[in-house]
């Protein structure tokens, strides 16, 4: 049971409220009841006064100026949800949508300072509980004033309206409440805005999205280290003490996982042993030595880069946990001071700019793997065979017609490319709609969706990798890796054989990504 309070929930705790089903409760506190119960008393007082108070006896965006009555109030609520009702495309998965619901409750609930009704709050603790969840389409929102469209879909539901995810089928909320023994919630004055006007939707992506990247770091050190067990590589530049000299954490954690993997392997140098086994040049005024002292910047720079990665998760860690709890709709209330403000804390920057940022050190890696990829594919490099084929002598019958892992080294330079796509900033092509009201929007919710789509690919173009890796592993002889190479390589033979002769691979690396999202290996 996760407890949601406004202020302390978590990635990790979105992220098993939308994939492992939790239970969702509030604080065991008189006071989160009566926070709500204040600002929503606050809220119905300073409205029957007659002033007008946006989105709630106003007209929305540059509409504000059209007043109404306050008892046509709840009138309105309906309105915003009903012409918000043009999300369009592909719909999130079920599990992205309880996590959606899981982010709008908990800023909802902040403070009171979106002054919701507590029935409000418990019918969207209702539908978590109870797995009725709101089928939520992707496209039609840019970011502020929150998303707008995309949360309607959440409001609509609380009223008894359009589709939800429910015992596996997709029905219509009616019929959900129906067998469930639930009524529809009219939304009262604001309310509607409170569901809608936020962040939630780019939010609750980025949250699984970030938990995914954080994966494919630990992914992306043990490729290098394979990489640097397959070529006979020295172990000097994942020593912890080279990485402080640099400062970054963030190197230094990468350079520590790598150096934890690769230091019982029987393939990777020490420094110290790799001088030993070269020999002095003694009185000698020229030569070329068999073995290189330093191995290439895909191997020797990977901490550097990666640490790039794991830097921005922490950042980014920061920024996404911190727009979880946050009150994000307009207009707010202080209950204690007795105000309400008309504000942007709807806008998704931080969010936008999590994401984007991501997705560059995403691209990174990626584009780090596609080198090692020819390091360890190309016979020129890998000191086993042209493109990891089995050992074949010129005299077998198979000599000749065996390609191994040639197509796919350019399947992974194809989704690499695909990837560096991706990484471009979504945050500066705001463009102005809704009658230049909204001049200046985050597209934090593009850019959240895009970050899911690129560690989607990613996901693909490590698992053609780590196919290839454990072919090498095969030519070289598992006992001569490390530990946890051979475990990786253990997991990887459950799903696919080694390639002897050619076969097709795309099922097989489906089969590794979807391992490699799940296994507790990279947990």
């Amino acid at each position: 049971m996760i407890t949601i309070d406004g202020e302390n929930l978590s990635i990790d705790d979105v992220h098993s409220i939308a994939y492992k089903n939790e239970e969702v409760s509030f604080p065991n506190d008189a006071r989160f009841i009566e926070a709500l119960e204040r600002s929503r008393a606050f809220l119905e007082d300073y409205i029957a006064k007659g002033y007008p108070t946006y989105g709630v006896t106003t007209g929305f965006g540059d509409s504000c100026a059209n007043q109404i009555n306050y008892t046509k109030a709840q009138e309105l609520q309906k309105s915003i949800v009903h012409f918000h009702g043009i999300g369009l495309g592909k719909k999130f998965s079920r599990e992205e949508c309880r996590a959606i619901v899981a982010c709008r409750l908990n800023s909802d609930v902040k403070g009171g300072h979106s002054a919701i009704r507590v029935e409000l709050a418990q019918m969207l603790r209702t539908l978590l509980n109870r797995d009725i969840i709101p089928v939520i389409p992707e496209l039609g929102s840019v970011g502020a004033s929150g998303d707008l469209t995309p949360l309607s879909y959440v409001a609509a539901v609380v009223m008894g309206e359009r589709n939800v995810y429910y015992k596996g089928r997709v029905v219509s909320a009616l019929e959900a409440f129906a067998q469930e023994g639930l009524a529809p919630l009219p939304l009262a004055a604001k309310e509607g805005l409170a569901i809608m006007n936020g962040t939630s939707v780019m939010t609750a992506i980025a949250s699984l999205a970030w938990k995914h990247a954080r994966r494919l770091a630990n992914i992306s050190d043990f490729i290098t280290a394979a990489t640097a067990e397959i070529v006979k590589g020295n172990e000097v530049p994942f020593r912890k003490k080279v990485s402080e000299m640099k400062n970054h954490a963030g190197q230094i954690a990468s350079a520590e996982y790598i150096y934890n993997i690769v230091k019982d392997s029987k393939r990777v140098y020490r420094y110290e042993d790799l001088l030993e086994k070269i020999g002095t040049i003694g009185e000698t005024q020229f030569e070329i030595q068999a073995i290189k002292i330093q191995d290439r910047y895909s191997i020797r720079c990977a901490p550097q880069i990666n640490g790039v990665l794991r830097d921005t998760l922490a950042i980014t860690k920061q920024w996404i946990e911190e727009e979880i709890n946050s009150s994000n709709d307009n207009p707010l209330v202080n209950v204690e001071t007795s105000e309400l403000y008309n504000t942007g804390n709807f806008y998704g920057g931080h969010i936008c700019a999590a994401c984007d940022y991501l997705r560059v050190a995403l691209a990174n890696v990626s584009d780090l793997a596609d080198k090692q990829a020819e390091i360890i594919i190309d016979g020129k490099f890998n000191n086993l065979t042209e493109n990891l084929i089995p050992f074949t002598a010129a005299t077998d019958e198979r000599a000749g017609l065996r390609f191994g892992f040639k197509a796919a080294q350019i399947t992974m330079s194809a989704l690499r490319a695909e990837i560096q796509h991706y990484c471009a900033p979504m945050s500066i092509h705001s463009s102005p709609t809704e009658a230049l009201n909204q001049d200046k929007v985050s597209m934090g919710t593009i850019s959240s969706r895009k970050l899911r789509d690129q560690i989607e690919l990613l996901y693909l173009q490590y698992a053609v990798h780590v196919l290839a890796i454990c072919q090498a592993v095969d030519l070289a002889g598992k006992e001569q890796f490390s530990a946890f190479t051979q475990n990786v390589h253990t997991s990887v033979r459950n799903i696919s054989d080694m390639v002897i002769d050619d076969r097709q691979l795309d099922s097989d690396a489906e089969k590794v990504a979807a391992c490699l999202k799940s296994t507790e290996l990279f947990a």
